[in-house]
C-alpha cells in the first residue's frame, strides 16, 4: 500500500536538479567567470577558409594572436574585406585588434597605426 503524502510534506521544486548550497554555486561561478574572462591582442596573420572545413561546420575567418590561432566563425564580407586590407602587402597603416575568449573571437577592428 502506498503512503499519501501531505501537501506539507511535498517539497516545490523548479530547477531540473537540486541546487547545490550558496557559497558552492558562487565558488563555481566564479570559476566560470575566470575562463570566460577575455583576452586582446593584436594579430600578426591571417587565415580565411573560403568553404567551411570539415563539411558541416561554420566558415571562420582566423586570426593569430598572442601566440595562437582564434576563430570568427561565419565572418560577414565587410569584416573579411577589412582584415584582407589590413594585411595587404602595399598597407603598413593598419593593424587588427582582437578580443577574444579561448580560441573564439568575440571582437575585432580594424585600426589605423
Amino acid at each position: 500500500m502506498a503512503k499519501s503524502t501531505s501537501p506539507a510534506e511535498v517539497e516545490a521544486i523548479t530547477a531540473p536538479e537540486e541546487l547545490p548550497a550558496v557559497g558552492e554555486r558562487h565558488k563555481a561561478f566564479a570559476a566560470l567567470a575566470l575562463e570566460a574572462a577575455l583576452a586582446s591582442g593584436v594579430a600578426t596573420k591571417y587565415w580565411l577558409e573560403l568553404k567551411a572545413y570539415p563539411p558541416g561546420s561554420a566558415r571562420s575567418l582566423w586570426l593569430f594572436v598572442n601566440g595562437s590561432w582564434r576563430h570568427l566563425d561565419n565572418p560577414d564580407l565587410g569584416t573579411q574585406d577589412s582584415v584582407q586590407e589590413a594585411f595587404c602587402p602595399c598597407s603598413d597603416s593598419f593593424d587588427v585588434a582582437v578580443w577574444y575568449s579561448g580560441t573564439t573571437i568575440v571582437g575585432l577592428v580594424v585600426r589605423s597605426k
